[in-house]
Parts: C-alpha cells; structure tokens; sequence
C-alpha cells in the first residue's frame, strides 16, 4: 500500500515539473514595457535561433569573414621628422618599431597615416586624427567609430 502511495506521488510530481517547464516556455521570457507578450517570446526565438546558427556555423561565418579586420580610427598623429613618428590608432600607440596586429602604419607625413590593412581583401587608406576606415564598407568617415 505504501509502494503504490509512493508511486503515485512520484507520479504526481513528474506531472507539476512537466507542466511547469511547459508553462514556462509559453511565458514570456522578461517584463516589457516595449514588446508585446508574444513579440518577447518572438525575441527570445530568435536569439535560440541565432545561437544555434553560430554553432552549426551557417551563415554566420560568412558575416565574420567579411568583418574580420576591424574599423580603424586614427586619434592623433605626430611626426617629429628623420622618420621618426607616432600614430594613436584604435587606442594602440604606434610606432616605426611597434605595430599592431591587422594593420601596418607604412608612413606619416604631417597629419595624415598611410595605414595598409591586411586580412583577406587588403587596402591602402590614408587617414587624418579624428577619421575612420571602416572595413565593411571599405570608406572613411569623419568621427572615430569603433
């Protein structure tokens, strides 16, 4: 008798786990003052989706291919002559005898950098303080963009 008391109870409490893990699924997975309930469960989808696309390694490969070099943005630029000179770029003091890593500063006349970037598809740019290259759209933009 305590056996079938015990099996029923275990069973009892298999069932609440189920429903609440099924209940919880249906919920909303944060408060929104913006989203909807149902736009909140479309959000967390989405992000699952996003998180299991990155590792199957879908498409989000292709995407980080294209953006592998980052943006490079020149903070100031000095040049004392005889070839010596530092560039802040990225927030890196660059130097003739310290470069970064995914780009070189080639040389400095004045107040502008010439930079070659590498990576899969390598560039040339010249940039003055306070500009940007940006990689994906492989232009420069006045402003300093990360």
């Amino acid at each position: 008798m305590m056996a079938r008391a015990s099996a029923f109870c275990l069973a009892a409490a298999m069932f609440a786990v189920a429903a609440a893990a099924s209940a919880q699924e249906d919920k909303p997975p944060f408060d929104s003052i913006l989203f909807s309930d149902d736009e909140a469960i479309a959000v967390k989808k989405a992000i699952l989706d996003f998180e299991r696309m990155k590792v199957t390694g879908s498409t989000v490969e292709e995407v980080t291919a294209v953006s592998e070099v980052p943006n490079i943005f020149v903070s100031a630029v000095a040049d004392y002559g005889e070839g010596k000179w530092t560039v802040w770029a990225n927030g890196y003091r660059v130097t003739p005898q310290r470069q970064p890593t995914g780009f070189t500063v080639v040389s400095v006349s004045g107040e502008s950098a010439e930079i070659l970037v590498g990576g899969s598809s390598p560039a040339h740019v010249t940039l003055r303080p306070y500009q940007t290259w940006r990689a994906r759209t492989n232009d420069v933009v006045e402003g300093i963009i990360p």
